[in-house]
């Protein structure tokens, strides 16, 4: 594995190149199609180790944090040219016991990174006053977390992620995205598959439309959505996605993991993703005018 692992420890000022190259990386919208990984796993491990066709490994929190509590680290797993993407977005119970702290803790180590953060909750079912409340709680957070981030001089990029589905709860992320100047929303899609949800990836995609007429960020990087016919009929400016069963499916062989058959899938699934690009963008009010609200 890279050599970079004993430099977290040094500190920011006397970063390695590789360190200071993804310090510049992290600011770039994540495009394209990326694995997400489960760890600390041998099996996933092997299959990361000397990878030079990732680049970034979308990682969920709680998994991070074990890999560092076993490893001090994450540079035994990953390489140097690799971008760590932490996903704050798990189950209610593990959100809930994490304090702001341990997210520090957490991006001081990783950096350079991006990290997507969660607070509360967001459920379809509850009352709107219920869930707007939470919107406005999420919000704050990301507010704190963000000023925390620029006081401490980290090499850590956040990227919002949805609390809402209607164009009035996006709404509410307007004055967030403008203070910070963020052009990246990271849309969690987990919850639109399986159980009660059924395969709702209509409602998805108007959910996503409903994001982006009401803040206009240029990129929305897909969270749990690799299935080949779900990456169609997105909107243009959904432009990433990121997911577990359909990557590890389709590379899994007798042996394990295999890098070799993850440029086929990755050029496949992208093919599938870039189709939205050929779409002329619709005007910002004329989704706002529909206000969509499935």
């Amino acid at each position: 594995m890279s050599s970079h692992v004993e430099s977290r420890e040094r500190g920011r000022g006397q970063q390695t190149l590789h360190e200071a190259v993804n310090s510049h990386r992290i600011y770039e919208p994540i495009r394209g199609i990326h694995p997400r990984v489960e760890l600390p796993d041998e099996e996933f491990e092997e299959w990361l180790d000397g990878n030079r066709e990732v680049e970034y490994v979308v990682i969920n929190f709680s998994d991070a944090e074990e890999v560092l509590e076993r490893d001090g680290n994450l540079g035994q797993i990953l390489e140097p040219w690799h971008i760590p993407v932490i996903l704050g977005t798990e189950y209610d119970e593990d959100v809930n016991a994490r304090t702001l702290q341990d997210v520090l803790d957490v991006l001081v180590v990783v950096q350079p990174a991006i990290y997507v953060p969660d607070v509360v909750y967001s459920y379809n079912w509850i009352e709107d006053e219920i869930q707007e409340s939470a919107i406005e709680a999420y919000t704050r957070h990301i507010r704190t977390l963000q000023e925390l981030v620029i006081e401490e001089e980290l090499d850590v990029r956040l990227i919002p992620t949805n609390k809402g589905w209607t164009y009035e709860h996006f709404l509410k992320y307007r004055e967030l995205f403008e203070e910070f100047d963020y052009e990246e929303f990271a849309f969690y899609a987990v919850q639109y598959t399986g159980g009660d949800a059924g395969n709702a990836i209509n409602v998805l995609r108007s959910h996503v439309r409903n994001s982006i007429a009401a803040i206009d960020m240029e990129d929305v990087f897909l969270i749990g959505r690799l299935a080949e016919d779900d990456l169609l009929d997105f909107a243009p400016r959904v432009r990433g996605a990121t997911g577990l069963r359909q990557w590890t499916d389709a590379c899994s062989t007798d042996d394990g993991l295999s890098q070799r058959l993850w440029p086929e899938f990755q050029e496949k699934r992208e093919a599938k993703l870039s189709v939205n690009d050929g779409q002329e963008q619709r005007p910002v009010n004329e989704f706002g005018g529909s206000k969509e609200e499935n």
